[in-house]
């Protein structure tokens, strides 16, 4: 036998590729005395791909896909307002439950520790979220009568909360000791001024103050709660059609009347804010 054998295909295991081996005869020599004649060697050498075999590259699996990560905060960029931007995102996004000082570190792309370089814990960092929202409160109009300023301020700051879900809650939650109080001083002292303006004495402004304060609060609350939950609403629902009509008549009669009111929060909190706006015209009137 002279020159080269055909190759000989020997395949591997696993999902490598198969491997072609060459076979070569060695003719006897005087040169190399020590190998008897017809000694066949096998020399292993790179892997030979026929045509119809594809490269290891094509074969490879595909690595699965891992989701799109949020774009990392740049080298040195990390500052309390960009902190805050991206709380506020989560808070609106995921709730005040589910919020953490990890998953915000996560969404910034840092070290959870870079964030206590700025603000002390959650705590501290809740606080300075609500001074923000209330700080962006821009004052209406000041055309119009001094009532009608009062109620576009009322429905200004029931606007500002109800687009500021978790930020609400906080805000109801907290205590009046609180420093985030700082922020709310300019809506608080037009709303006097207005009240004053309108003929109310002292103690009448501050307690018309303190109602229309709670009753924006709390009404932006409920909206927040009910009105923008289709669960809470449909099980609202379901109760007021489960009354007995024998036991409570007058609620059976109106159940269309009060599923309206529900469920429309923002028409709800003006007309109630009209009513209360009619008894504070009626003691600025008595008063003068």
């Amino acid at each position: 036998m002279a020159g080269l054998r055909a190759g000989l295909a020997c395949p591997r295991s696993g999902q490598e590729e198969r491997t072609r081996y060459r076979t070569l005869y060695v003719r006897p020599t005087d040169n190399r005395p020590s190998e008897p004649p017809g000694t066949i060697k096998v020399a292993l050498t790179r892997p030979v791909y026929a045509p119809d075999m594809p490269s290891e590259q094509s074969t490879a699996t595909a690595a699965p896909s891992r989701p799109a990560r949020r774009s990392r905060a740049p080298r040195g960029s990390l500052n309390p307002d960009l902190i805050l931007e991206h709380a506020l995102r989560l808070l609106d996004e995921r709730g005040l439950e589910a919020f953490s000082m990890r998953a915000l570190a996560e969404d910034l792309g840092v070290g959870t520790m870079a964030l206590y370089t700025y603000f002390r814990g959650k705590d501290e960092l809740f606080r300075a979220a609500r001074d923000r929202v209330l700080a962006g409160y821009t004052p209406p109009s000041t055309e119009g009568s001094w009532d009608q300023r009062l109620r576009a301020a009322c429905v200004a700051v029931h606007d500002l909360f109800t687009g500021r879900p978790a930020v609400l809650r906080l805000l109801a939650e907290s205590t009046a000791n609180d420093d985030f109080l700082d922020a709310a001083t300019s809506a608080m002292d037009r709303m006097l001024a207005l009240l004053r303006e309108g003929g109310l004495g002292r103690e009448d402004a501050a307690r018309a103050y303190g109602t229309l304060s709670r009753f924006t609060i709390g009404s932006a609350l409920r909206e927040i709660r009910v009105c923008a939950r289709p669960e809470a609403l449909e099980l609202f629902r379901s109760r007021i059609a489960a009354l007995p009509p024998e036991r409570f008549p007058v609620l059976a009669d109106l159940a269309p009347e009060l599923l309206l009111s529900t469920e429309n929060g923002r028409e709800q909190y003006e007309y109630g804010l009209d009513l209360i706006l009619c008894g504070i015209r009626d003691l600025a009137s008595r008063s003068a």
